[in-house]
């Protein structure tokens, strides 16, 4: 991956997203949400059909820019 990916000038608030057919990696998701909430650690699973501008992509994930003023929807 290019790391101008995650560059805050080039891409700022760039995030990554898991594609819903990443069932594996996707699964793996809740358990690591779990230790964040037992250690008192704020976090959510966020899903989105429009998380943003995409800048990368493979068939795993998505790296997207959201909007300005807001994230995807």
């Amino acid at each position: 991956m290019d790391p101008a990916v995650y560059d805050p000038g080039v891409n700022p608030g760039a995030a990554a997203w898991f594609l819903p057919t990443a069932t594996e990696a996707l699964a793996r998701v809740a358990p690591y949400l779990r230790i964040l909430r037992d250690h008192g650690v704020p976090c959510v699973r966020l899903e989105s059909a429009d998380p943003g501008r995409i800048v990368y992509a493979d068939g795993y994930q998505v790296v997207a820019v959201a909007p300005r003023g807001g994230g995807g929807t």
